[in-house]
């Protein structure tokens, strides 16, 4: 065999091989990239689930600490208080399917002190427990939502921010 029906037959297969090995690389990225998009598009939906519970649970804290605030200043809530403490407990559940358990914990601490101070028939000011919890589950919340930063709410025993 001389050099030109060796070339003949071996430049056609090494093209070929050169060929196949550049599609199977183009596969291989245009898949991974595509599993990166789908990766980042879940993570966006997860963080959109959880910022939806934790709002979900913000507006339920609300109303029941207006119910706290009036008692506090010897008014009579406007809302039904057993309903209120019915959504606050249920979107604190709901907080704890979708959100991790550092997270679902200072929720459930929270709940439980504004169910005991909504419940109470007299309150003779901002409870620092109050206080306190609402400061854990914000940071937890912020941690949750990939949140960096100087913290909003001091540690405790420095003071907290007031208002709600």
């Amino acid at each position: 065999m001389d050099g030109a029906a060796l070339s003949a037959t071996i430049l056609p297969l090494v093209g070929v091989a050169l060929g196949t090995a550049g599609t199977l690389t183009g596969q291989y990225l245009a898949t991974r990239g595509e599993a990166r998009r789908h990766t980042d598009q879940r993570a966006a939906e997860t963080r959109a689930e959880r910022k939806e519970a934790i709002v979900g649970f913000l507006d339920a804290v609300q109303r029941v600490e207006q119910v706290v605030d009036d008692r506090m200043h010897g008014r009579s809530p406007t809302a039904a208080v057993d309903d209120l403490l019915h959504s606050l407990w249920l979107s604190k559940k709901l907080l704890e399917l979708v959100c991790s358990f550092d997270l679902a914990s200072a929720a459930h601490r929270y709940t439980s002190t504004l169910h005991d101070l909504a419940q109470s028939p007299s309150i003779a000011g901002p409870s620092a427990a109050q206080k306190e919890c609402r400061a854990e589950f914000m940071e937890a919340a912020r941690r949750e939502l990939g949140i960096d930063g100087r913290r909003l709410y001091p540690p405790t025993g420095t003071g907290t921010p007031s208002g709600r």
